[in-house]
C-alpha cells in the first residue's frame, strides 16, 4: 500500500499596497507562520501589488490578524494547480 501524499491547499491573500502586505507578513513571521510574500499573479491583479502565499492551515491565523490591523485585502485566492500554469479562485 503507497501512501499518497494530500497536496494541501495553498492560498493568496492580496493587498494593493506593500506597506499592508508588507505589515501583514511581518505580524504572521511573528506568529510562526510559514508564509511568502510574493508579487501579485497578474491573473489576479495588474500593477505592482503584493500578495501573501499560505497554506491552509494558516487560514484562522491569517484571517485573525487581517482583522486586528484592520485593512481589508483586495481579495483572498485559493490556488487551483493546473500543470504548469495556476489558476485563481476567490474565496
Amino acid at each position: 500500500c503507497i501512501a499518497m501524499k494530500v497536496e494541501e491547499n495553498e492560498y493568496l491573500v492580496v493587498y494593493p499596497g506593500h506597506n499592508t502586505a508588507t505589515l501583514l507578513y511581518q505580524r504572521l513571521l511573528k506568529k510562526s507562520c510559514s508564509i511568502e510574500l510574493v508579487s501579485t499573479p497578474i491573473k489576479i491583479s495588474y500593477g505592482c501589488s503584493l500578495s501573501i502565499k499560505f497554506k491552509e492551515v494558516y487560514m484562522d491565523i491569517v484571517n485573525d490578524e487581517i482583522l486586528k490591523i484592520s485593512l481589508k485585502p483586495k481579495g483572498v485566492y485559493r490556488i487551483i494547480k493546473k500543470g504548469k500554469f495556476d489558476n485563481y479562485e476567490k474565496v
